[in-house]
C-alpha cells in the first residue's frame, strides 16, 4: 500500500468515528428533548388541572393510597396549593401564584427545548458534512479489482 493510500484510510477512519460520535450526540440530545417534552405536557396538564380546580364543588373526592387502593374523602381547600419549588421543598401558595409558576417553568423548558433543537440542528449538518466528506473520499480510492 502507498502512503498515500495509508492517509486516506486514516482520513476515512477518523472521519467514521466522528460520524459515530456525531449520532451518539446527536441521539442523546433526542432523548433529551423528549424528556423535556413529556415535562412539559405534564406541566401544562396541571395549568389546567390547576385552573379548573374549585370551578365545581363536589361533595367528595378519590385518593389515591397507592398499590390500586384509594378512599372517600372530602374535598380540600382549592384557594391554596402546595409547590414543590426544587430541593424537595413544597411550599403552599394561592392557586393563581402555582400557576404563575408552572407558567415560568414551562417557558424555560420551552426556551431548553430549542436550544436542543437548534444543537441537533447543527449536529446533524455536521453529520451531513462528514458523510459527504467521507464519501468523496471513498471515490477517490482507486478501486481494487
Amino acid at each position: 500500500m502507498s502512503e498515500e493510500q495509508l492517509n486516506v484510510e486514516d482520513q476515512v477512519n477518523s472521519i467514521a468515528f466522528e460520524v459515530r460520535i456525531l449520532e451518539s450526540t446527536f441521539n442523546e440530545l433526542s432523548s433529551r428533548q423528549s424528556l423535556l417534552e413529556r415535562a412539559l405536557l405534564e406541566n401544562r396538564a396541571a395549568q389546567e388541572a390547576l385552573k379548573q380546580l374549585g370551578q365545581e364543588k363536589p361533595e367528595e373526592t378519590l385518593l389515591q393510597l397507592g398499590g390500586g387502593i384509594l378512599v372517600r374523602s372530602a374535598p380540600p381547600s382549592t384557594e391554596k396549593v402546595l409547590v414543590n419549588v426544587g430541593a424537595n421543598v413544597v411550599i403552599e401558595k394561592p392557586k393563581e401564584e402555582a400557576v404563575a409558576i408552572l407558567e415560568d417553568r414551562a417557558k424555560e423548558v420551552e426556551k431548553t427545548i430549542v436550544s436542543l433543537i437548534r444543537q441537533r440542528n447543527e449536529v446533524a449538518q455536521r453529520v451531513d458534512a462528514d458523510r459527504q466528506a467521507l464519501q468523496t473520499l471513498l471515490n477517490r480510492q482507486p478501486q481494487k479489482s
